[in-house]
């Protein structure tokens, strides 16, 4: 994508986002692109001022202008800035944000596709702008900037004049999806998946089916919703917004779009895909059956949106795959699955599936970390994934974080025969490892982000024997 950005009038603007100040005197002044952050402001941008729990951008407005900003989007005027620049008001800056963000998407051509899911946005976000790519110019998320900056922010950094944007969408409470799809008003909405994450703000998996859902409710005109069938609560909730709900299904559900894992070929793994009576097959270096839904919503959202089966084979072998999901690297005589990015308890239970069926016949090593953000469920969550371990062939399970005492209580309950250790560092859990004398172990590292066991991949990894 070429390096263009939001071109806007300050009248324009204001108008957008109901803002009132010093905005006559430049109604014609042009803005090129919005900034929240007045280390990286660009001359030219308008500078919006959102307050944080740990942050306040209005005391950074000066530091904006000082570094080129044209004009600045503020909750309370800003005398400090007061004759340098235009400052508008707004009673809620991330509100207006995001009405901008609206008023960009009206007046660009893009078509827009916005997809939700519990685990593996960012892989399907990736896989779907790669198929997209292939038939005309397309806009992205960049990395998991989802929420309601991050895709507001993303939708300003367009040009406008793009083919498709593909636009990630992330919440974790009740209503956030009821403000954010507003803004984003698709064309093609995309719910892959539902598990029991952020249930701390969603209650419970009903709560979490229903709020992903609501982003069916704010479709663009003759838009579509490409939904998945495989999630009973998913699929019910769809159906009680929209009368025809695009379905796609990797269990065999009579759909239009399905998919099936043929088989694994080293790192990569073969899916077949019905397109809607076109067939596709293709090889990507995604081990686990867990990403034939990942694999068939980025390949369904694509063919809805005209992209033909042959477009959307070369641009999924195109997608360039995100970091630290399910990332075979050889090292040190081990395999290290690097999954540190993030955690909830569908993505966990899918990722050791996988592991095990990477590891065959070589010893499994599990090194895992706290899942967050589960609320009053995160107890008996960490007791089901120390049952699932106990599932599992592991020879070892290193853990990090908090709820250790109820992944134990699941272990005993299944029955776990292997070695269990709490670890807090990365020489802990070398030296760990390397007792335990197991030559060639496949290591899944795998964590709520904020554990931060990225830590612990680099340390595994610091003596490569090659990437898979």
């Amino acid at each position: 994508m070429e390096r263009s950005m939001m071109q806007l009038s300050l009248a324009d603007i204001a108008a957008a986002t109901g803002a009132y100040g010093d905005t006559e005197s430049s109604s014609e002044l042009m803005l090129a692109g919005v900034s929240t952050d007045s280390r990286t402001v660009e001359p030219g941008q308008l500078f919006v001022c959102l307050r944080g729990d740990r942050f306040d951008g209005h005391a950074f407005a000066a530091d904006a202008v000082a570094k080129g900003a044209s004009a600045i989007l503020a909750e309370r005027p800003l005398p400090e800035a007061m004759g340098m620049v235009p400052v508008m008001v707004a009673p809620d800056s991330l509100a207006a944000l995001g009405r901008l963000a609206g008023y960009w998407r009206s007046r660009s051509r893009a078509r827009v596709a916005a997809l939700t899911g519990s685990a593996g946005k960012t892989t399907v976000k990736e896989l779907l702008a790669a198929a997209l790519a292939e038939s005309g110019a397309t806009a992205k998320t960049r990395g998991n900037l989802n929420n309601r900056i991050g895709a507001p922010m993303t939708m300003l950094s367009c040009n406008g004049r793009e083919r498709f944007w593909v636009l990630e969408l992330g919440i974790n409470y009740k209503g956030e999806m009821a403000e954010l799809a507003p803004v984003v008003r698709p064309d093609l909405a995309v719910i892959h998946n539902i598990g029991p994450a952020h249930l701390e703000g969603l209650g419970d998996l009903a709560g979490v089916a229903r709020e992903k859902a609501t982003l069916l409710r704010f479709l663009a005109p003759g838009g579509e919703g490409v939904v998945s069938m495989d999630h009973p609560l998913l699929w019910q909730e769809a159906r009680t917004i929209l009368e025809k709900p695009v379905g796609f299904s990797c269990k065999g559900k009579d759909a239009p779009y399905t998919g099936k894992v043929l088989g694994r070929e080293g790192h990569l793994t073969r899916f077949a895909l019905d397109l809607d009576g076109e067939a596709l097959e293709t090889a990507l270096p995604l081990v686990g059956a867990h990403f034939c839904e990942n694999v068939l919503a980025a390949a369904a959202a694509a063919h809805r949106l005209g992209a033909t089966a042959e477009q959307i084979g070369r641009g999924l072998a195109r997608a360039e795959l995100p970091t630290g999901r399910f990332h075979c690297i050889e090292a040190d005589g081990r395999c290290v699955i690097d999954d540190s990015y993030n955690a909830n308890p569908l993505s966990m239970r899918a990722s050791l599936e996988a592991a095990r069926e990477l590891a065959g016949e070589r010893p499994l090593v599990l090194v895992l970390g706290e899942m967050r953000e589960l609320g009053p469920a995160a107890p008996d969550e960490h007791r089901a994934l120390g049952k699932a371990v106990a599932a599992t062939p592991a020879r070892a399970l290193f853990w990090r974080g908090g709820f250790g005492d109820q992944v134990q209580e699941g272990l005993a309950k299944g029955g776990f025969a292997g070695v269990f250790a709490s670890v807090d560092s990365e020489s802990e859990l070398l030296s760990r490892l390397d007792g335990l004398g197991l030559a060639g172990a496949v290591v899944l590292v795998k964590a709520s982000r904020a554990i931060g066991l990225d830590r612990f991949v680099a340390a595994l990894t610091a003596r490569r024997g090659g990437n898979a």
